[in-house]
């Protein structure tokens, strides 16, 4: 019974002992694997940490490129702070996508990421304090442009009115001309009679003074004789040169008298002749225009009965 009984404690002891080392094992299985769970947490969020911090570095190169873009034509492309400024920021994305595949300790690439990262926002923000220095500089260079504009038209107007004003100035004065029709005479000392009477008009002499005019430069000019019949046709046989034309049916523009003279800028008194022994002149009313190279200086009616 001794011996039966001492087997029987000897068992019970083992089974205690068993029971303790497994537990023990049970216990040191589970804080392994809690150790194990909290170092892959730790480790995900540190790789979770390197992750944002190297995204933070892409979206800042993405961001700095995006605002070089604000600035027109390729001011940014001449800058060279601009420039230098983009090149070390994709110095540094280049850096960090070689930390990532480097075989450093976590440790290690997240100290460097954290540096880079630190540099970039600064390189970042001296980029964005430049491109709002260089969009200021340009605003203020449209309105300066704007501001010469607007005062170059205001010039223009300015030279265009002038312009206007010397053209009126310097255009030839000539003031009430005379108009008067006469009849052809056998006689050489007084050839002409005048007369008011169309079917015995020969001639129709135009009497008018030029008025003097320092703006208008000296030289020679040409002045015409327009005659409008009541009939609404031109009378005459020349061209604006005093050329003789042949008249057509068609009622072709032609003049009645021209003359070639010198002006010398002071007063001057001239007559146009227009002779027509041969033409049966209609009654009614006339109109008649003197032209000065061209340009209209008096318009004068009258009549034949």
């Amino acid at each position: 019974m001794a011996v039966q009984e001492q087997k029987k404690n000897n068992k019970k002891g083992l089974i205690i002992v068993l029971s303790i080392l497994l537990i023990g094992s049970v216990g040191f299985n589970i804080y392994s694997f809690l150790e194990n769970k909290a170092e892959a947490k730790k480790a995900k969020e540190e790789y979770i940490e390197l992750s944002d911090d190297h995204e933070e570095v892409n979206k800042l190169l993405e961001d700095a490129e995006e605002l070089t873009k604000k600035l027109e034509g390729d001011i940014a492309e001449k800058d060279g702070e601009i420039q230098s400024r983009l090149a070390e920021i994709k110095k540094i994305k280049a850096e960090n996508d070689a930390l990532i595949r480097s075989g450093l300790s976590k440790d290690e690439i997240n100290r460097k990421l954290k540096a880079n990262l630190a540099m970039v926002r600064k390189l970042n923000s001296q980029l964005e304090s430049k491109v709002d220095e260089l969009l200021l500089a340009n605003k203020n260079l449209e309105n300066k442009n704007n501001e010469l504009t607007v005062d170059l038209d205001s010039v223009n107007t300015v030279n265009n009115k002038l312009s206007r004003k010397v053209a009126i100035a310097s255009a030839l004065q000539v003031p009430q001309p005379t108009i008067s029709s006469y009849k052809k005479r056998n006689s050489q000392n007084r050839p002409w009679k005048k007369t008011s009477l169309a079917r015995r008009t020969d001639k129709i002499e135009v009497k008018f003074t030029i008025m003097s005019n320092e703006i208008t430069e000296p030289g020679e000019k040409n002045v015409i004789l327009k005659i409008i019949s009541p009939e609404g046709k031109t009378m005459g046989n020349l061209n604006s040169k005093g050329e003789n034309i042949e008249v057509s049916e068609n009622g072709a523009l032609t003049y009645a008298a021209h003359k070639q003279f010198t002006y010398t800028g002071k007063e001057q008194n001239l007559i146009l002749d227009y002779v027509n022994t041969d033409l049966n002149f209609p009654e009614g009313n006339y109109n008649s225009e003197i032209l000065i190279d061209g340009e209209i200086v008096s318009t004068l009616n009258f009549s034949l009965k």
